[in-house]
Protein backbone atom coordinates (compact mmCIF):
# COMPACT_ATOMS: atom_id res chain seq x y z
CA UNK A 1 0.00 0.00 0.00
CA UNK A 2 1.32 3.20 -0.52
CA UNK A 3 1.73 4.57 3.24
CA UNK A 4 5.06 6.41 3.33
CA UNK A 5 4.89 7.56 -0.21
CA UNK A 6 6.87 10.48 0.10
CA UNK A 7 5.58 11.92 -3.52
CA UNK A 8 2.05 11.44 -2.73
CA UNK A 9 2.50 13.23 0.58
CA UNK A 10 3.95 16.09 -1.38
CA UNK A 11 1.64 16.64 -3.89
CA UNK A 12 -1.04 16.47 -0.98
CA UNK A 13 0.22 19.53 0.35
CA UNK A 14 0.16 21.37 -2.70
CA UNK A 15 -0.17 24.84 -2.53
CA UNK A 16 -3.41 24.28 -5.26
CA UNK A 17 -4.92 21.98 -3.30
CA UNK A 18 -4.88 23.75 0.01
CA UNK A 19 -6.15 26.63 -1.92
CA UNK A 20 -9.50 24.63 -2.61
CA UNK A 21 -9.02 24.03 -5.83
CA UNK A 22 -10.28 20.34 -5.80
CA UNK A 23 -7.17 18.31 -7.22
CA UNK A 24 -3.81 18.96 -7.36
CA UNK A 25 -2.05 18.86 -10.18
CA UNK A 26 0.47 16.07 -11.05
CA UNK A 27 -1.29 13.18 -8.80
CA UNK A 28 -2.99 11.37 -11.98
CA UNK A 29 0.37 11.29 -13.45
CA UNK A 30 2.01 10.31 -9.91
CA UNK A 31 -0.72 7.18 -9.78
CA UNK A 32 -0.26 6.30 -12.99
CA UNK A 33 3.49 5.88 -12.18
CA UNK A 34 4.11 4.84 -8.66
CA UNK A 35 2.86 0.78 -8.63
CA UNK A 36 2.55 1.07 -4.90
CA UNK A 37 -0.36 4.11 -5.62
CA UNK A 38 -1.75 2.40 -8.35
CA UNK A 39 -3.02 -0.23 -5.85
CA UNK A 40 -4.92 1.95 -3.87
CA UNK A 41 -4.27 5.14 -1.90
CA UNK A 42 -4.84 5.08 2.03
CA UNK A 43 -3.12 8.64 2.96
CA UNK A 44 -5.12 11.54 1.74
CA UNK A 45 -6.86 14.37 2.83
CA UNK A 46 -10.22 13.98 4.49
CA UNK A 47 -11.94 17.04 2.83
CA UNK A 48 -10.90 15.15 -0.95
CA UNK A 49 -12.11 11.89 0.57
CA UNK A 50 -15.48 13.31 1.84
CA UNK A 51 -15.76 15.73 -1.56
CA UNK A 52 -14.97 13.14 -3.70
CA UNK A 53 -16.90 9.32 -2.74
CA UNK A 54 -17.42 6.84 -5.22
CA UNK A 55 -19.43 3.81 -3.85
CA UNK A 56 -18.35 0.40 -4.89
CA UNK A 57 -20.77 -0.05 -7.93
CA UNK A 58 -19.45 3.57 -9.37
CA UNK A 59 -15.82 2.62 -8.54
CA UNK A 60 -16.10 -0.62 -10.03
CA UNK A 61 -17.78 0.30 -13.06
CA UNK A 62 -14.06 2.61 -13.94
CA UNK A 63 -11.61 -0.26 -13.44
CA UNK A 64 -11.14 -1.01 -16.89
CA UNK A 65 -10.39 2.42 -17.78
CA UNK A 66 -8.55 2.66 -14.65
CA UNK A 67 -6.43 0.03 -15.24
CA UNK A 68 -5.37 0.67 -18.78
CA UNK A 69 -5.06 4.37 -17.94
CA UNK A 70 -2.66 3.71 -15.14
CA UNK A 71 -0.36 1.24 -16.96
CA UNK A 72 2.79 2.85 -16.32
CA UNK A 73 4.65 1.54 -20.11
CA UNK A 74 1.35 2.39 -22.05
CA UNK A 75 -1.68 4.36 -21.04
CA UNK A 76 -4.08 3.04 -23.83
CA UNK A 77 -7.10 5.77 -22.15
CA UNK A 78 -6.62 8.97 -20.79
CA UNK A 79 -8.73 9.87 -17.31
CA UNK A 80 -8.88 12.72 -15.38
CA UNK A 81 -6.75 13.05 -12.80
CA UNK A 82 -9.59 13.85 -10.54
CA UNK A 83 -11.09 10.22 -11.44
CA UNK A 84 -8.03 8.66 -11.02
CA UNK A 85 -7.12 10.04 -7.49
CA UNK A 86 -10.92 9.20 -6.52
CA UNK A 87 -10.63 5.34 -7.81
CA UNK A 88 -7.40 5.40 -5.81
CA UNK A 89 -8.73 6.87 -2.70
CA UNK A 90 -11.54 4.62 -2.98
CA UNK A 91 -9.16 1.26 -3.75
CA UNK A 92 -7.55 2.69 -0.02
CA UNK A 93 -10.28 2.80 1.58
CA UNK A 94 -12.17 -0.18 0.39
CA UNK A 95 -10.78 -3.32 1.31
CA UNK A 96 -13.70 -5.48 -1.14
CA UNK A 97 -12.75 -3.11 -3.81
CA UNK A 98 -9.17 -3.37 -3.59
CA UNK A 99 -9.31 -7.35 -3.76
CA UNK A 100 -11.69 -7.39 -6.78
CA UNK A 101 -9.25 -4.92 -8.67
CA UNK A 102 -6.30 -6.98 -7.58
CA UNK A 103 -7.69 -9.87 -9.18
CA UNK A 104 -8.59 -8.10 -12.15
CA UNK A 105 -4.99 -6.50 -12.27
CA UNK A 106 -3.84 -10.06 -12.11
CA UNK A 107 -5.93 -11.92 -15.10
CA UNK A 108 -4.97 -8.72 -17.28
CA UNK A 109 -1.46 -9.47 -16.37
CA UNK A 110 -1.75 -12.95 -17.05
CA UNK A 111 -3.52 -12.17 -20.29
CA UNK A 112 -1.12 -9.46 -21.49
CA UNK A 113 1.94 -12.29 -21.03
CA UNK A 114 -0.39 -15.00 -22.66
CA UNK A 115 -0.65 -17.33 -19.75
CA UNK A 116 -4.01 -17.49 -19.46
CA UNK A 117 -5.86 -21.21 -19.04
Amino acid sequence: MSIGCETLLQLLNASEYAAGQGTTPGLGAHVRSCPNCQRGIEQFSIAFIAQNVLTCEQCRARFPRYYEATRPEYALVEMAEIEIAEIAVHLGQCADCREEYEELVLLCELEERDEMV
